[in-house]
């Protein structure tokens, strides 16, 4: 699976759950600093969607969406992945 097609799953899988980006969020960032790292991301992939993706498409997705460059992303960089 692609990383494009993961975030696909992540939004539709929020939308059908009827959840905000924040409640994705919180599922994600598992150890509750407000940012979502490597392992959490992959994790929550994961978790909501049952795909598991490359350490590769992990790195991908966060550089691709962190635009403070602090190598995690946080709720607006998620909202930002999401829309």
């Amino acid at each position: 699976m692609a990383s494009k097609e993961a975030l696909l799953e992540l939004k539709d899988a929020m939308n059908d759950g009827g959840k905000s980006v924040e409640d994705l969020f919180k599922e994600i960032d598992t150890d509750g600093d407000g940012t979502i790292n490597g392992p959490e991301l992959y994790k929550g992939i994961k978790k909501i969607i049952g795909e598991a993706l490359t350490p590769d498409q992990v790195s991908m997705i966060i550089s691709t969406f962190d635009s403070n460059g602090d190598n995690r992303i946080d709720v607006m960089e998620l909202r930002n992945a999401l829309s």
